[in-house]
């Protein structure tokens, strides 16, 4: 199990904003606008959703050099519905292949999509808890 050590600090009232810190990273964090904050930094919601973001891109790539896929580059477009009894996230995986990369290579990169997207502990502890998660997979060969 992983020791995860974080500290938050905030400055200012309600219209303030505030930062996460953690052992090599931090994220400014503030309450949206529409609810009257600042609109300065990362909204919770949105930490949850780049929290599964975050998860699913390193599983893939973890899973793509364990294959040895030839992947040049890996992006991922995530979005997220966010309402008061529901939470979607939507996750559209765009992995590019080198130059010359088989059929072989392609179907290998949109199983490893899928496999991620599959064991991804932070996204499985969401679905857990009801957040609906659907993940498409766009690969292409380099020219």
């Amino acid at each position: 199990m992983a020791d995860i050590k974080m500290t938050s600090t905030w400055t200012g009232g309600f219209k303030g904003e505030g930062k996460i810190t953690g052992e090599g990273w931090d994220v400014g964090i503030g309450i949206p606008t529409e609810l009257g904050g600042s609109g300065a930094g990362a909204d919770p919601k949105s930490l949850f959703t780049a929290s599964t973001l975050a998860c699913f891109t390193a599983t893939l790539r973890a899973i793509t050099e364990g294959k040895k896929v030839p992947v040049e580059t890996i992006s991922v477009d995530t979005d997220a519905q966010a309402g008061d009894d529901d939470f979607a996230i939507r996750h559209v995986a765009r992995v590019t292949l080198a130059a010359g990369s088989s059929e072989a290579d392609t179907t290998a990169a949109e199983a490893a999509i899928e496999r991620a997207d599959a064991i991804c502990a932070v996204g499985n502890i969401a679905r857990k808890a009801g957040v609906t998660i659907a993940v498409e997979a766009d690969v292409r060969v380099a020219a």
